[in-house]
């Protein structure tokens, strides 16, 4: 019977025990394997539920007679006969009846009972746990849970599962019922695949999915926190960091943990693990080579696959019909999934097919040879398939690489029967082909070992080859030659079908094997800052257009084990322009990689001088202060920006460097637009337009501080003046739309063109008929970072609202929003949601109208408003007078508008004055004093020349006045 046919039948038809791939029927007497009853009798099946029963616990061979031949006197020899038939039913499982000498039978596996685990206490049917249906559903279909997919390095290739039924059935047994698993072995064994492949079948149980995180390049132990926290998703880059963080975010979370090759931060990885058992309700399965040694932890000691018994070599085995050994299958598998192995010779890599004569006397004894490490079987497989390539007969491929293990094994033991440790087991293989290159090829694949990810030949000439020897013909020649015998001898990956120079990369127990004999060899730091500097190389942008990547081979780029790398030997061994450097232009790789608080910490650890270490100057302070501000975009709060923005901002005056003094003025003038949308202090935009009118006071030679003062008019509201500064008569003056060539982006031309286009849009001019709006209009939006992303679109909000194209202020809002939450912007964040609230609250949604309500009387009550709050007020004026007093509200009004001269915002007056008479008529206050703000308003606008919004006044006196002469008229008439 299948298993998902069992919830369909009532508990007391039915009692089901699992264990493994088999199911038990109580009352049927069956053995069920993978949904296929198994040709089992009733005595044998009597006897496999005894043992069952027994808990774990040894069954005497009276017992047994017992039990199965009740009232009957049989020999031992009877029992002994039922053991062996069901252990040859149970094929490659059989080693879940364990003998124990003189003493009997035990069976020595997990199990669990269907009717204890899935039905309730009441018995109903309807009781059952669908998420441990689900999953029972999944394994015997042999499928996976979409919940893991794109949590566990899916993209990666993982070797076939094979040998491994019982372990993988005993871990699923022991998931549902411990928080931690810890999966221990040496290197090797499988821990990694075991796990992936238990956490993709368990993913139904776990209601928030999987997730795995690899700390195999982590080197700062206080970062594991925040580098598990980045696996999580959604991922929130404003959570806490550190363990509280991840705390926070895992609490209420049902989900799965899966962390692997922790051992060089066990101790770090061990309390944090504790902290989140304690408080959350997280399951979690490590991968180590120790257990943790923490209280709830279940450890799963993970044997190497079992390989068959000595045999000659040169001989068939005595029984032609054994089936090969696990060992044997993953290593004909392997052989088969490199394209070798041809079909009319094909080994079974099932335990239904058998070894074919003369291949199975030689894999054998390599399977044994190799202890049954899966790993080392891998790489066998990999060196054994190049030489097949190279046209060498695959029994004679395996002949060789056989004689040649046995050498090594006889040079480093002494004997041919010595088995290698399994500490030493995957090196030593990797050892035997490494011994076969010659010193030049040593040489490379040590350099190219470095490089984390994929590469291609230049990458590898960088590494490789001294400064002076590239871009010579015979070098780079030679170096290819070097490259093919690599590949040939199985220690680097190269894709077959790619074109020659595609993508190599390096396995990674080649990589660990070569990195070992790098840091014995006297020019290892010689090597490593030749990889530091092409790291710089390739993540350095080049000169173009907001510093776009102009580099072909991007998708090359370094990875973050290859920054971490560069940044920790760099740092520790003293070469601190180049940290400098990898700090400057490694953002958008750790942001990218949700790691921005990793690449703080880096920051910050070098900031923190060490005496041991050269001291920085004050230029690479500024610079690496630069770094700070940029990360702390993504994970820090708005008052720590600010605050390293402005400490920017004074290391680039200590150092005279108008380039980045002008920088953090833009980033901090776009800063204050956000000012009202969140926490920002509305304070800030004085401050900096005080200090940029100080440095235009000053006669500063660089453009950007006049540009800047543009910007600063157009939110003054003096357009004209605006609009003649961005555009001046000058033919040689750096006219606005036109960038310079920059490795950043240029801010101040994205702050110039947004103001520009403000300017001339209030002022009445329209895209198609004024070239110059169209100009500054484009100009704005062909930048593609997306801080000046955000700002454009923002402009578009506001232009939109005020014109009243609702339609357009959404689709403009949503496209802020994206950018801003794809960047971990939480300010421009908190502005796109507010544009996209009130487009939803207009349509008289009451959560929207009622949230954006209590944020316009929050800035109104600081004596502050946005565009947004001024638009709230009077659509929802009604809900406003319910929750203020109108004696509140009204000075409150006035005083907002009092500061906003003095805020640099009065090209918001005309509409304030506006918004404020509406209230007041609203309130039923008098008529003179409706007018009077109005007449107010009006003359605002006359005099900011901004005739959009002078439109606005119009069209709400038009409509007061109306509304007046009606209220009259009913007066009059009552």
């Amino acid at each position: 019977m299948p298993l998902h046919d069992v919830r369909t039948q009532r508990p007391s038809d039915e009692h089901f025990t699992l264990f493994g791939r088999f199911a038990i029927g109580r009352t049927s007497r069956c053995l069920w394997a993978e949904g296929k009853a198994l040709a089992l009798n009733e005595r044998a099946t009597d006897l496999l539920i005894t043992l069952v029963d027994a808990g774990g616990r040894i069954v005497s061979i009276e017992q047994l007679q017992q039990h199965v031949w009740p009232g009957s006197s049989v020999s031992a020899t009877s029992v002994q006969a039922l053991v062996s038939q069901l252990r040859t039913v149970l094929g490659d499982d059989r080693d879940v009846i364990e003998t124990v000498p003189r003493r009997g039978y035990r069976f020595a596996a997990e199990w669990c009972d269907i009717r204890d685990e899935w039905v309730g206490p009441d018995g109903r049917s309807d009781a059952v746990d669908p998420a441990k249906c689900a999953l029972r559903d999944m394994l015997q279909a042999g499928r996976r849970d979409e919940r893991a997919a794109g949590s566990l390095d899916d993209d990666i290739e993982h070797p076939p599962l094979i040998g491994r039924d019982a372990e993988l059935s005993e871990l699923l047994m022991l998931a549902p019922k411990h928080r931690l698993i810890t999966l221990t072995s040496p290197a090797g064994n499988g821990k990694t695949r075991l796990a992936h492949e238990a956490a993709l079948r368990t993913a139904p149980l776990f209601r928030d999915g999987v997730a795995y995180v690899d700390l195999v390049d982590l080197t700062l132990p206080e970062l594991i926190a925040d580098v598990i926290a980045a696996k999580i998703r959604p991922f929130s880059p404003h959570a806490s960091s550190g363990s509280a963080g991840l705390v926070e975010q895992l609490t209420d979370r049902r989900m799965l943990l899966v962390i692997d090759h922790c051992d060089h931060l066990a101790q770090e990885v061990a309390a944090l693990v504790e902290t989140v058992l304690n408080a959350t309700e997280v399951c979690l399965i490590v991968c180590a080579e120790a257990p943790l040694f923490i209280a709830e932890e279940c450890v799963l000691p993970l044997a190497p696959l079992r390989f068959g018994g000595r045999s000659s070599f040169d001989a068939a085995p005595d029984v032609p019909d054994t089936p090969a050994s696990d060992a044997c299958r993953l290593l004909v598998a392997q052989l088969e999934a490199s394209g070798v192995w041809p079909s009319a010779e094909r080994i079974g890599t099932t335990s239904e097919r058998t070894c074919t004569v003369p291949f199975d006397a030689i894999l054998e004894p390599i399977s044994r040879a190799l202890s049954g490490n899966p790993l080392a079987l891998a790489l066998a497989a990999r060196q054994i398939a190049r030489a097949v390539r190279g046209r060498t007969t695959i029994a004679s491929a395996l002949e060789d690489w056989y004689a040649r293990w046995r050498r090594l094994t006889l040079h480093r033991t002494g004997s041919h029967e010595v088995a290698t440790g399994p500490a030493a087991l995957v090196s030593s293989v990797v050892a035997m082909a490494y011994a076969t290159l010659d010193t030049a090829a040593q040489h490379v694949l040590c350099c190219v070992s470095l490089i984390s990810g994929p590469f291609d030949l230049a990458d590898a000439c960088a590494v490789s080859i001294r400064p002076e020897e590239t871009g010579t013909r015979d070098a780079e020649d030679r170096l290819q030659t070097i490259m093919s015998s690599l590949i040939d001898a199985g220690l680097v990956d190269a894709d077959p079908s790619a074109d020659p120079g595609g993508p190599l990369e390096v396995p990674r127990p080649v990589r660990r094997f070569a990195l070992e004999i790098l840091t014995h060899r006297s020019d290892y730091a010689d090597l490593s800052v030749r990889h530091a500097k092409w790291v710089v190389q390739k993540i350095s942008p080049p000169p173009g257009r907001d510093g776009a990547p102009a580099d072909p081979r991007r998708d090359h780029a370094p990875t973050i084990a290859d920054l971490r790398r560069a940044l920790g030997f760099s740092s520790s061994a003293g070469y601190p322009r180049i940290v400098v450097e990898l700090l400057r232009h490694s953002g958008p790789v750790w942001i990218g990689a949700r790691l921005a608080s990793e690449w703080l910490a880096w920051i910050r650890r070098v900031l923190e001088h060490d005496p041991s270490r050269p001291a920085l100057k004050v230029r690479d302070h500024m610079l690496l202060y630069l770094s700070v501000a940029q990360s702390v975009q993504h994970v820090a709060s708005t008052a720590d920006v600010i605050a390293s923005w402005w400490r920017v901002y004074e290391l680039a005056t200590a150092c005279a460097d108008d380039g980045n003094r002008v920088l953090a003025l833009s980033l901090l003038l776009m800063r204050s637009l956000e000012a009202g949308f969140n926490d920002d202090s509305p304070e800030l935009l004085m401050q900096v337009r005080a200090r940029i009118l100080h440095e235009c006071a000053t006669s500063s030679s660089h453009r950007g501080f006049a540009l800047l003062h543009g910007a600063l008019l157009t939110f003054d509201g003096r357009h004209d003046e605006a609009i003649s500064l961005f555009s001046p008569p000058d033919e040689n003056a750096w006219p606005v739309g036109e960038r310079q060539e920059t490795n950043t982006p240029d801010y101040v031309a994205v702050v110039s063109d947004n103001a520009l286009a403000m300017s001339l849009w209030l002022t009445g001019a329209h895209t198609i008929s004024h070239p110059l709006l169209l100009r500054a209009l484009q100009d704005a939006r062909q930048s593609t970072d997306p801080i000046a992303r955000c700002a454009t679109a923002m402009l578009a909000c506001v232009l939109c609202l005020l014109e009243g194209n609702t339609q357009r202020v959404a689709q403009q809002a949503r496209l802020l929003l994206e950018i801003a939450q794809r960047n971990g912007l939480q300010g421009w964040t908190s502005v796109g949601r507010s544009f996209l609230q009130w487009t939803r609250a207009i349509d008289e949604t009451h959560d929207e109208a009622c949230a954006l309500t209590r944020l316009a009387l929050g800035n109104l009550a600081r004596g502050h408003t946005t565009i947004v709050d001024l638009v709230v007020l009077e659509r929802f004026c009604g809900l406003v007078l319910s929750k203020v007093d109108v004696s509140i509200l009204i000075p409150q009004l006035e005083q907002m508008i009092v500061n906003l001269p003095g805020g640099g915002r009065r090209w918001l007056m005309p509409e304030a004055w506006r918004v404020y008479a509406v209230i007041q008529h609203r309130a039923g206050l008098p008529a003179e004093k409706v007018h009077a703000a109005l007449e107010q308003a009006a003359h605002e606008a006359r005099q900011q020349r901004a005739s959009l919004l002078w439109r606005r006044i119009s069209a709400t006196r038009e409509h007061i006045v109306s509304s007046h002469k009606a209220e009259e008229s009913h007066d009059t008439t009552t």
